[in-house]
């Protein structure tokens, strides 16, 4: 058989995690959580802004079939010029826009993270924090492995994830 007449395999759409470009960055600011978990989570547009501001601010697009869904942010200190451990990274932001929840996009993306998370130097946990009420993520971290810490930041439960058992 010719090989343009071989079928064509289709490749399931997969979630990736992408650098947010030009082209992207409309379509990422316009991304949005349901009006009950805006309280939960900054814009996308004020968190790129801020990353520009924080040289160990690390973020991406998540993305479906390359089609924008979802935004996250780390602080990893690792990036910082005079860093010298050990300092932990932290899921800073994480979201998945309104219209993509429920379909495990999140669960996909938040794998990526820490796999991501996983390849820089000296981590062992990956922390984050939350904002408590009805409409928390807090419990999407918890049915992803991450355990309440029983520590409070700034009025947010802290949650860790080890990344590694210990030895």
């Amino acid at each position: 058989m010719e090989p343009s007449l071989l079928p064509m395999r289709h490749q399931a759409p997969v979630v990736t995690l992408q650098e947010i470009t030009a082209h992207t960055v409309r379509a990422v600011t316009d991304l949005r959580v349901s009006a009950l978990q805006q309280s939960y989570v900054a814009s996308n547009a004020v968190s790129i802004a801020q990353a520009y501001f924080h040289p160990q601010a690390w973020f991406r697009a998540v993305c479906f079939d390359d089609l924008p869904v979802g935004f996250v942010m780390l602080e990893d200190p690792t990036l910082l010029p005079d860093w010298i451990g050990p300092a932990q990274v932290g899921l800073w932001r994480f979201m998945i826009d309104e219209r993509h929840q429920g379909q495990g996009h999140g669960r996909a993306a938040l794998r990526l993270v820490i796999e991501h998370v996983r390849t820089r130097p000296g981590q062992t946990l990956l922390r984050t924090s939350c904002v408590p009420g009805p409409h928390s993520p807090i419990g999407f971290y918890e049915r992803c492995g991450f355990r309440r810490t029983g520590e409070l930041d700034d009025g947010e439960e802290v949650l860790e994830l080890a990344l590694r058992s210990a030895a």
